[in-house]
């Protein structure tokens, strides 16, 4: 059974329908009770009411469904994190804590860690390798910082099983807003759903971009490879070298000619993005799990997009 932390949220809905379809046992535990992206799903999981701040909730629910594997996606997200720090603290430190510590105490023999972009900090090089160190301007980097870090811990002085993958700016439909990097899912889901959309950041700026079907092969693929894993931390992306946001909204244009998208950059949210890797090196993913992307060309990526939304407009409408 693999347990998912945040399973309700955007990526982790995405992959219990993909360990589903690998023929795999799911548990999704929220602190939410929305349901709307698991809708198609939701009668083939276990779905779990519990936060990562109650460690006793927590442990209860791992013993009742054996848990073996976690997936820990449950956060704040970087503009929330700012925004209100001290409930920050609470949910991606102290609730990390209990998540690894749960683990341990329960057998639990693999735990993986959903790191970001955002572990890196400014100043860092055009193409960032895992081994580059730096450090974060945002408590969510900090955050994810701390939990590859506790992860290796656990890993040496317990043996539980562990990777942290670095995943690039998440995109794909039903993504909320909520992190600086919200922009690069929004310019194409609000085009998608026919409305109009002001992208919060400069017409220049880049980001890593993962597409949210890319980010969950990737997450089964290091599961399934766990016991064999040299380095533990890797970087994903499904775009190399990283669009721009204007190169994002011509894309856009190309697959909806009728799409509105103006700029009307925010300084504090692109000064955030300004701060992550342009680029993210991927050989050591390739090397190591044997991952490639699927969806590593704009255009492709942009479609499948735009196609899956509008085959599931109620589902993905944001």
């Amino acid at each position: 059974m693999i347990l998912v932390t945040g399973g309700l949220g955007f990526i982790g809905a995405y992959l219990g329908r993909e360990l589903l379809r690998r023929g795999y046992d799911v548990v999704l535990l929220d602190i939410g009770g929305d349901e709307s992206l698991i809708r198609d799903i939701k009668d083939r999981v276990n779905v779990v009411k519990g936060d990562v701040t109650a460690p006793a909730q927590f442990v209860e629910a791992l013993r009742k469904y054996d848990v073996e594997c976690i997936v820990h996606y449950a956060a704040l997200l970087s503009n929330a994190a700012e925004t209100n720090p001290q409930l920050a603290y609470e949910v991606n430190f102290n609730g990390l804590w209990n998540v690894f510590e749960a683990a341990r105490i329960m057998g639990v023999k693999a735990l993986i860690f959903a790191s970001s972009i955002a572990a890196y900090g400014p100043n860092t090089p055009q193409t960032t390798r895992e081994d580059v160190y730096t450090v974060p301007n945002t408590l969510y980097g900090v955050s994810k910082q701390l939990g590859e870090m506790l992860g290796l811990w656990f890993n040496s002085r317990y043996g539980i099983d562990f990777t942290a993958l670095r995943y690039g700016t998440v995109v794909g439909p039903g993504r909320r807003d909520g992190g600086a990097s919200a922009y690069c899912t929004l310019i194409i889901q609000k085009p998608a759903q026919g409305e109009p959309y002001v992208v919060d950041v400069a017409e220049d700026s880049a980001i890593p971009i993962l597409y949210v079907k890319d980010a969950v092969d990737a997450t089964v693929t290091a599961y399934e490879k766990i016991k064999g894993l040299k380095s533990r931390i890797y970087n994903l992306t499904s775009l190399s070298p990283s669009p721009k946001a204007r190169e994002l909204m011509d894309a856009v244009k190309r697959r909806i000619p009728s799409a509105e998208v103006t700029f009307k950059p925010d300084a504090r949210v692109t000064a955030i993005v300004n701060s992550w890797p342009r680029d993210l090196d991927m050989s050591r993913a390739r090397n190591e799990l044997g991952w490639w992307p699927k969806y590593r060309s704009l255009d492709l990526l942009v479609g499948d997009f735009v196609n899956e939304v509008g085959q599931r407009p109620d589902m993905y409408r944001i």
